[in-house]
């Protein structure tokens, strides 16, 4: 399941998330990683996460959502933070709910279930880091956006994925957040760019699933490469 990127309009200021977040509830599913600055539906039908909606709607609305390791019950250390931003509670107990992706944080450790349905863990939320110089920094937006606009002339349905918020998202991270969660499609790859805390290293993820796309489509450019 790939997240929704989120218009400028929809990017809300952010709201204050405690570096270190105590018993989050976490929602593990398969396949799906959640990227910040992304909106992601649900729908919530199992007794265990109704039991957990209505405890985060009781809270301070927030959750992880984590992908799964294989089929076991095992899952990754690092999840996409959540916000329940809308929910709508069904007659049968069930819920539709939205939520806005704030942050990634690392799963720290499981807490005990204390007879309660669903899991929680204490988690760190994750900030970015930004090791190399600016003028690196500046190139590798650059090369992202080199890489998208020559995509549009070629592939011009990523419009409707992302518009033109690479051209307008001002802030490096939520950029390579925004084009990591539209354009990479395999879990495995989703989740190495969730785990990644570098903003250099994520806008390459970035760029060169957009070259990806572009070699894809016509072949033989590789103006997206370094």
């Amino acid at each position: 399941m790939l997240g929704l990127p989120m218009s400028q309009s929809e990017q809300s200021e952010p709201v204050p998330v405690s570096r270190v977040i105590s018993a989050l509830p976490i929602f593990p599913l398969p396949g799906t990683v959640f990227f910040p600055g992304t909106l992601l539906p649900l729908h919530v039908f199992e007794p265990r996460y109704r039991q957990m909606t209505q405890a985060v709607l009781a809270g301070d609305q927030h959750m992880g959502i984590v992908l799964m390791k294989g089929a076991g019950e095992e899952v990754h250390p690092v999840a996409g933070l959540g916000r329940v931003v809308h929910h709508e509670a069904l007659p049968d107990g069930r819920f539709h709910i939205l939520l806005q992706g704030m942050g990634r944080v690392h799963l720290q450790r499981e807490l005990p279930m204390d007879g309660l349905l669903y899991r929680r863990a204490d988690a760190q939320l994750l900030r970015d880091r930004v090791d190399e110089g600016m003028d690196v920094l500046e190139h590798e937006v650059k090369t992202l956006r080199t890489c998208y606009a020559e995509l549009l002339q070629v592939f011009p349905e990523i419009r409707e994925a992302l518009s033109d918020l690479p051209s307008r998202i001002q802030d490096p991270g939520a950029l390579a957040d925004i084009v990591c969660a539209t354009a990479i499609e395999n879990p495995a790859s989703r989740q190495e760019a969730l785990e990644d805390v570098s903003v250099v290293g994520r806008l390459r993820r970035a760029s060169g699933a957009l070259a990806e796309l572009l070699l894809a489509n016509v072949g033989g450019n590789d103006t997206c490469f370094h």
